[in-house]
This record gives structure tokens, C-alpha cells and sequence, in this order.
């Protein structure tokens, strides 16, 4: 099977989604978000795969959301509400199985998003990471508040969300965001091969456990501030 903007690899446990939009930098529409929960769910269901790594074939692994595609709704506060009853995010969260972020260029917006979404990012010295929602006059709205306080404090998401700065990858390790970066992409995709054997041989159902038991905490402040973060959003039309 094929996808427009998404291409798929599957090698023994181990499978990767590739980003494939170069024309937008991975830029994610309507489309690409459902090619890739369709992707995400077959990942899923498939007891043969007990990893996913998500990674992009180009310079960029994704500038956020596709913006010329709001430019088809009647106001800025409307088309940040675009994504609302994408399922995407809720996908990745309760993703049951391992996911590995493997990034380059811009990590930007919902791309950001992502990585917060994962278990283990690994980024090239090139990944630039930035939240512009607020500079945008937009507002989270898939819990992008909450998914970040999961891997930061208050006061470094305050400073990620209100601010919008952009942040190498040595300030995103500093900040725990990410879990190693090299200058040296065939060096990090050797890094995550290590990573995914160590993965591989562990049983598929104590990973989904594990992975439940240390998500546990956090599903309450994430399901209600996806909530809020709506009610918010809404408020301001």
C-alpha cells in the first residue's frame, strides 16, 4: 500500500515511518495527518513490530502545521481549529509500542509536538526546534501544553510556548527534550540501529506495560488540558 506524503519500512521488529512532503518541509495537511495515524494504527495492530522510528528523506523533518491550507477558513481563530477532531495526537499518545524520533532541519509546530510525543529523540545538529503558536496568535489545541511539562519543567515550557524561541540542539538536550545529537547523521542512525536491537529483544508485552506504567501519571493533565486548551481556543473567536 501507498501513501501520498508518507512512505513506510518495516524490517523484522523494527518499523519506520519516513516523512514525505520536501516541496512543504514535511509541512503536515489534512492529508499527511491522516496518512500517518493510518500508518501509526497498522503499527499498532501489527505484533510483529515492537519499534517505530519516524524520521524524515529530507532536509527538514516537519515545519508544523500546512498554513496555506487555513487560508480556506474565515478567520485565524478557526483555522487553529483545524486540528480538532484530528485524532493524530491521541494516536501518538496512546501509542502502546516504543517510538523513536530521528530529526534533521526544522522541528517546528506539530512537528515539535511529535517529538514531545515520543519515547527517545535523536537529532542532527541541524534540528532547529520552535512552538510559534503564540507569535502566531494561535493556541495549542491537541494538548501541546501538557505534552510538554511531560518532559520539562513549568518554567522551560513557559519559555518554549510564550516566547516562541528557537532552540539548537544543545539547549533542547540541556532541557531533556532530546536524548542524544551529532553532527554526524550516518553516526545517528548507527546510535538508533543500537537503540532499536536493545529494544528488539525485549518481550512486546512487558514494552507496552512498562510504557503504560510510566505514562500513567501524566494522562489526566493531558486529556484536560486538551480540553481546556479547546474551550480556550474557542473563547476567542
Amino acid at each position: 500500500m501507498s501513501w501520498k506524503y508518507i512512505k513506510f519500512d518495516k524490517n523484522e521488529h523494527v518499523a519506520k515511518i519516513i516523512f514525505d512532503n520536501p516541496r512543504k518541509n514535511n509541512a503536515l495537511n489534512i492529508l499527511m495527518r491522516s496518512e500517518f495515524s493510518e500508518v501509526l494504527n497498522a503499527c499498532s495492530i501489527d505484533d510483529e513490530i515492537k519499534v517505530v522510528i519516524i524520521t524524515t528523506n529530507s532536509k527538514n523533518f516537519c515545519s508544523g502545521a500546512d498554513l496555506s491550507e487555513f487560508n480556506t477558513f474565515p478567520s485565524i481563530v478557526e483555522s487553529n481549529l483545524i486540528s480538532k477532531n484530528n485524532n493524530l495526537w491521541k494516536d501518538l499518545y496512546n501509542f502502546e509500542k516504543p517510538i523513536i524520533c530521528l530529526t534533521k532541519g526544522w522541528v517546528i509546530g506539530s512537528g515539535f509536538e511529535i517529538i514531545m510525543l515520543s519515547d527517545f529523540v535523536f537529532s542532527h545538529t541541524s534540528s532547529k526546534f520552535k512552538m510559534p503558536e503564540v507569535e502566531l496568535s494561535l493556541t495549542p489545541i491537541s494538548g501541546g501544553t501538557q505534552t510538554f511539562l511531560n518532559k520539562t519543567n513549568v518554567a522551560i515550557a513557559k519559555e518554549i510556548m510564550l516566547f516562541s524561541e528557537e532552540i539548537d540542539v544543545y539547549k533542547a538536550y540541556n532541557f531533556g527534550i532530546i536524548n542524544f545529537y551529532s553532527d554526524d547523521y550516518n553516526l545517528l542512525i548507527e546510535q538508533v540501529r543500537k537503540f532499536t536491537e536493545n529494544i528488539k529483544i525485549i518481550d512486546l508485552k512487558r514494552l507496552k506495560i512498562v510504557k503504560k506504567l510510566l505514562n500513567m501519571s501524566t494522562e489526566e493533565n493531558l486529556y484536560l488540558g486538551k480540553h481546556l486548551e479547546q474551550y480556550y481556543s474557542e473563547s476567542l473567536r
